[in-house]
């Protein structure tokens, strides 16, 4: 017999399939044609859900298609079951689990990001509670990040999370690696120097966003040929900014001056929207130079936002060659390499790590240093093991290689 499966506005499919099969098995088979998840769909006819133990059968004389209630049915009018993959597929770190934090990670979730990395080394206090939706008075003095990635799973269960609760810079080099894009709403300008750091160094797209009273500002950066979220400050007064807090404008009297729901919730929606931007559209904009019409072009200038005088500007960014990350003696001057290494399939397999590496990077006969970059951290390895006894698919090594004039040069290889 032959059924019809419909998404409202969106796509309509015939099905195939015996009498006995059950509403639970045409929902499995509907959801794979149409590319999504059956754990997140359910059958309804006029309305009403359907028992998914009962078969097929029962609704030979039917003539309406079952509707396939899906959690993001209506994403997919936007940008279609493949796009909604990508964003299920995606992971997503996320710097500062305070009030842009919890409003972007709210966002995100929502929007089914299948994957979120929370760092913030701070504990909850009381003020925080009347701006951060996901903590409570009984979550006083436990750690945001923890709590924050917790809340968000017990909300949103079909979105992992991933809490770490020191510093970036002691974060595992895996978890910048894993990322799709970096989220930066961090409040102290040295944190995002060593953010913006690393995700050009490794070419990780990176969204940055703070906010001053009911004054915000949103920035996308692109490495590596973007202005970086630093070439903003004046190279001569690095020591100064280094000690202010969040400083999208004047210093002085900001430490008075709170960041309201109101400006937290609008500066965190435009954060997220930015990152399904660059999710969807960056591997299409790096192919065609075009970012596709559903989803737009993420900015490539700075977003300032006034809630209080209703203005709205953009100020474009022009590259420094004196900024301490992206400028000619930069410390994110040089960009690593990154690449797939195929790990042997067959346990008979005798390839040590080095004779891999060799042919997959043609780093000719110059000395290595090996690391495997793992969840647990960074460990150094003989280049002599064998490949399979290195890591598991996912884990990266990172190499650093003595070129000509005894020049280091760093490459990164992930394990697949």
């Amino acid at each position: 017999m032959k059924l019809r499966a419909s998404i409202p506005l969106y796509k309509e499919i015939e099905i195939s399939l015996t009498p006995t099969k059950t509403i639970k098995e045409f929902k499995q088979i509907a959801c794979r044609k149409l590319g999504i998840e059956p754990d997140l769909t359910r059958c309804l006819l006029r309305g009403k859900q359907l028992t998914e133990t009962s078969t097929v059968a029962k609704l030979r004389t039917v003539n309406d298609p079952v509707v396939l209630d899906y959690l993001w049915a209506r994403q997919l009018l936007v940008w279609g079951a493949e796009g909604q993959q990508k964003i299920r597929n995606a992971t997503v770190l996320l710097a500062g689990a305070g009030a842009i934090g919890n409003e972007a990670a709210k966002n995100l979730a929502m929007l089914g990001v299948g994957r979120i990395i929370i760092v913030d080394r701070d504990r909850i206090e009381l003020s925080n509670i009347s701006r951060m939706i996901f903590f409570q008075p009984r979550d006083l003095g436990k750690n945001k990040a923890e709590f924050l990635a917790k809340n968000i799973h017990l909300k949103y269960p079909f979105v992992t999370t991933t809490a770490y609760r020191g510093d970036l810079e002691s974060m595992p080099l895996k978890l910048y690696l894993d990322s799709k894009v970096v989220l930066c709403g961090l409040d102290n300008v040295v944190s995002r120097i060593f953010l913006t750091q690393t995700c050009r160094k490794y070419s990780i797209p990176l969204i940055d966003a703070g906010i001053i009273g009911l004054n915000g500002r949103v920035h996308s950066y692109l490495p590596p040929d973007d202005a970086c979220p630093i070439c903003m400050f004046p190279p001569n007064q690095y020591s100064t900014i280094a000690g202010l807090r969040n400083p999208c404008e004047a210093p002085l009297e900001q430490e008075t001056v709170p960041s309201f729901a109101t400006s937290i919730s609008l500066v965190s929606s435009i954060l997220a929207q930015e990152t399904v931007k660059v999710i969807l559209g960056l591997e299409e904009y790096k192919s065609t130079k075009k970012w596709p019409e559903k989803t737009g072009q993420p900015l490539r200038s700075i977003l300032f936002v006034d809630l209080k005088n209703n203005r709205y500007s953009t100020v474009e960014l022009k590259r420094s060659e004196r900024c301490i990350v992206c400028g000619k003696d930069g410390t994110g001057r040089n960009l690593v390499p990154r690449n797939d290494l195929q790990i042997p399939t067959l346990h008979t397999s005798k390839t040590t790590v080095e004779e891999a590496i060799r042919k997959t990077s043609n780093l000719g006969d110059g000395e290595l240093t090996i690391f495997a970059e793992t969840s647990e951290g960074t460990r150094k390895i003989d280049g002599k093991s064998l490949l399979r006894r290195v890591g598991k698919r996912g884990d990266y090594l990172r190499i650093l290689a003595e070129g000509k004039n005894q020049e280091l040069h760093e490459s990164i290889l992930r394990l697949s």
